[in-house]
């Protein structure tokens, strides 16, 4: 990591590459908050969705490193405010948090007390799920070692009793739901195919134009209804290559563009799924664009699907897309233009 400080310092972007791809092959869950914090420095995307998939997925083994406590606040807080995490309990990263504070208040010079305990987890306490707790857990850590008060305490417990019975104290969590291991990803729908007719014209061209409103993701794949005719007899399963286009605007009049060869292969009875070698990071606010040219057309054999109902907006997990409408005004009218029905991101 230190070698990949000074590739970048003295604009090495070889070396700088070499570095990634040592550290992203060395990745594991006892360095993987360290590996998150030099990404985060440097921008690393690729490397930050690598360690954000070991923390969500080897929770339990990251929460018990020695290293776990000497983390940064700022990465604490990333995975304490995660939606998924693989943990048994919410009471084993409430212990690794507590353990956290206190090496914390060693570092700062202060004594271990609860109120400095309550100064340091300022801005983490407030991401913690006490009600996704049991009585007795809670009853075990939190509410027996004073790091909160008495209304509070008496708060959580009526909530865990009778949920929603009293409010819950200002900066502490109303979140019941108790943390599991995320999906391999997540998916944005833009419309759900209701039927399926041979293309008018040969297909060549497949795209879609979003934005994200409200988070950064990681764009994992995309998805599109293409199949074979049920009504053609063949044990052939065609594969197809083609290339996919990533543009965004960075300003506006700054457009980015990134390529990637892809291949796929066609089913009677299933959509296309193509996931991504690469991840593209995927900035709120941003309008993205991408799209695929295949390089042999579409044409015998295949049904595409009616795309009379898509949407303008769909939100999954709280992440919020907005679509644009998607059209090549100079594409060859001897081709047909498609739109992918799907998103596949993480975030």
């Amino acid at each position: 990591m230190l070698t990949a400080y000074a590739a970048k310092k003295y604009l090495l972007p070889h070396l700088l590459r070499e570095c990634f791809v040592f550290i992203e092959a060395h990745v594991s869950p006892k360095n993987v908050c360290q590996v998150y914090e030099f990404a985060t420095v440097l921008e690393a995307h690729h490397l930050i969705y690598e360690c954000l998939n070991i923390i969500d997925r080897q929770t339990h083994h990251v929460l018990t490193c020695s290293t776990f406590p000497s983390v940064s606040v700022s990465t604490l807080e990333t995975i304490v405010s995660r939606p998924y995490l693989n943990i048994y309990s919410e009471f084993s990263l409430y212990s690794a948090v507590h353990l956290w504070a206190e090496e914390e208040c060693k570092r700062r010079s202060v004594e271990i007390e609860m109120e400095n305990l309550r100064i340091v987890l300022d801005t983490v306490l407030p991401h913690v799920r006490f009600l996704a707790m049991t009585a007795e857990e809670f009853c075990k850590g939190p509410a027996k070692n004073g790091l909160l008060s008495k209304d509070e305490c008496y708060a959580i417990f009526m909530n865990l009793a009778i949920p929603g019975i009293v409010p819950m104290p200002k900066g502490l969590s109303s979140d019941m739901t108790k943390r599991a291991v995320p999906p391999d990803f997540f998916m944005a729908s833009r419309f759900k195919p209701t039927g399926f007719h041979s293309p008018v014209r040969p297909v060549r061209v497949c795209g879609i134009r979003f934005t994200v409103t409200n988070h950064d993701i990681f764009l994992v794949g995309v998805g599109f209804p293409v199949r074979l005719d049920t009504n053609f007899f063949s044990v052939r399963q065609p594969k197809y290559d083609g290339n996919l286009r990533f543009l965004y605007k960075i300003q506006e009049d700054k457009i980015e563009r990134e390529d990637m060869a892809v291949s796929f292969s066609l089913a009677r009875d299933k959509d296309v799924r193509l996931r991504l070698r690469k991840t593209y990071y995927v900035r709120k606010g941003i309008e993205c664009e991408l799209e695929l040219h295949v390089n042999s057309m579409l044409a015998e054999d295949v049904v595409i699907p009616n795309m009379r109902n898509r949407k303008k907006e769909d939100t999954v997990d709280g992440i919020t897309f907005h679509f644009h409408q998607f059209n090549r005004g100079q594409a060859n009218n001897a081709s047909e233009i498609m739109e992918f029905s799907e998103i596949y991101y993480y975030f």
